[in-house]
């Protein structure tokens, strides 16, 4: 989307994309320029059929933005899809190639490894981590890891990739480099944390699961493990208790077979907390409160999923009715972790695809300074099919009770033409856009939706529900 022209008003932006074999080789290049706001799309298989590759194809697509104005975030507008005729999965922008040393120097400084997503094993399901390597050769790639599975048992080990050369793509099957994967996981979904030696880039790896019998993908972004992470940046300060620590809203589809589990993996900086749960409608009509539902110690290093189809099923609620949950974290001490990513899970649990959406998304620290900003601005892609928008007005802010009124504006890729719709969301209501005919019709093909509010506390998330029971998803930019 023409993001920076709405956001940063940048009348002009440069975009530069390449198309690279899976040995780094540059097949294609284009240019285009950006000066109109509206959605845009690069289609893979429209460049492939530009230089007559037809058969199966691995490599990567690099995308560039220039401006010759600050640009504040380079690359805050695109999201990957990847799909077939009953499934897709997405995730925004991941891994980057550094702009300079500079970039590099200040990115580079503190490794730490990847985590914060799910694996499977079996004879159905299989993971996998894939990278481009930036421009610097890798004499020797080598990665380390420590798997968690379901029972919180680790296993640790390493494998070698050999020789990588400078953006070439490296896509790994994890159970051909860990043979006892299998077995340990018990055919149950586990994580991993995974150190590596990889330099020249940014390496947010993209991770996930593929399936055998329902020919599919799901795939995610990785994060921050910080276990070790202990310097005074790596925490926040509580600095007044009319705050919760953090909170995050999550949205809870539970009826027609439709399942949400919210994961907590053992990433998080050296501290000990307790979760707390509410239940809302809706409305923002608080239902349900469970003020200490679970104590979590860092130094248990233990993989959590909340399974909320059961709790509210132990708690003889109705599934039509409870529609969000708010988490809220509750620290031990005045230091609380300032990077706090948990993992949503959206699946079917009658359906042929086994594998859920794994959104990586983090709670939002309780600082009173949001209080003092004018509102706030979202957006997010739409696609056609299936697709499910859920907006909620929610806060860390103890006794929140105030109203958001929110303007939805609907970009096309056609042409410059909106749409645009206004809700109003009570203190911790949620509203959910489904495509009614007049959006279809405008629209045409997926596009841009962006979420403008007179309050700082809006939250969302975007989904795709096919109906062989595959769900997409992702949060809000």
């Amino acid at each position: 989307m023409g993001y920076w022209l709405i956001k940063r008003n940048i009348p002009e932006v440069g975009l530069i994309i390449t198309l690279r074999s899976q040995d780094g080789k540059i097949l294609i290049r284009k240019l285009q320029t950006i000066n109109s706001v509206k959605a845009f799309s690069i289609d893979l298989d429209l460049l492939l059929s530009e230089i007559n590759i037809t058969s199966n194809f691995l490599g990567s697509l690099e995308i560039e933005f220039n401006t010759t104005r600050d640009m504040v975030f380079p690359y805050p507008a695109l999201v990957l899809e990847y799909f077939g005729n009953d499934f897709s999965t997405c995730v925004h922008t991941i891994e980057r190639i550094y702009n300079d040393f500079e970039d590099l120097n200040e990115n580079e400084q503190f490794k730490v490894p990847e985590s914060g997503f799910d694996i499977y094993c079996n004879y159905d399901l299989d993971s996998f981590m894939a990278f481009v390597n930036g421009p610097i050769k890798n004499q020797g790639g080598i990665v380390e890891y420590v798997i968690t599975n379901s029972k919180s048992k680790k296993l640790s080990g390493s494998f070698h990739l050999g020789t990588i050369n400078p953006y070439e793509t490296k896509f790994i099957k994890l159970n051909e480099y860990i043979s006892k994967l299998e077995n340990f996981l018990e055919n149950s979904s586990g994580s991993i944390s995974l150190s590596h030696n990889f330099e020249g880039f940014y390496p947010r790896l993209l991770v996930g699961n593929m399936q055998k019998s329902f020919p599919s993908v799901s795939f995610t972004h990785s994060y921050y493990d910080c276990t070790s992470c202990i310097s005074e940046s790596d925490f926040w300060s509580r600095i007044d208790d009319d705050y919760h620590d953090s909170s995050v809203y999550i949205p809870l589809f539970l009826t027609n077979n439709f399942f949400t589990d919210l994961v907590i993996y053992p990433n998080f900086s050296p501290s000990d907390f307790s979760l707390q749960i509410e239940l809302f409608d809706d409305l923002g009509n608080k239902i349900h409160k469970i003020d200490n539902y679970m104590e979590i110690k860092s130094e248990d290093s233990k993989l959590i999923k909340i399974q909320f189809k059961k709790m509210i099923h132990d708690l003889n609620l109705d599934f039509d009715h409870v529609l969000s949950a708010h988490i809220i974290t509750n620290f031990s001490n005045s230091k609380i972790p300032s990077r706090i990513k948990f993992g949503l899970n959206i699946g079917n649990e009658d359906s042929k695809s086994k594998l859920p959406c794994n959104i990586c998304f983090n709670t939002k620290l309780g600082n009173p300074k949001i209080d003092s900003k004018p509102g706030s601005f979202h957006w997010a892609p739409v696609f056609l099919k299936n697709s499910v928008i859920t907006i909620s007005n929610s806060s860390p802010k103890k006794n929140y009770s105030k109203d958001a009124m929110v303007k939805l504006t609907f970009y096309r890729k056609e042409d410059t033409s909106t749409i645009f719709r206004n809700i109003k969301l009570q203190a911790f209501s949620e509203f959910r856009l489904t495509l009614d005919d007049n959006l279809k019709n405008f629209l045409k093909e997926d596009g841009w939706i962006t979420i403008k509010s007179d309050n700082p506390y809006i939250q969302g998330y975007y989904f795709v529900f096919h109906p062989s029971g595959s769900v997409a998803g992702d949060h809000f930019f």
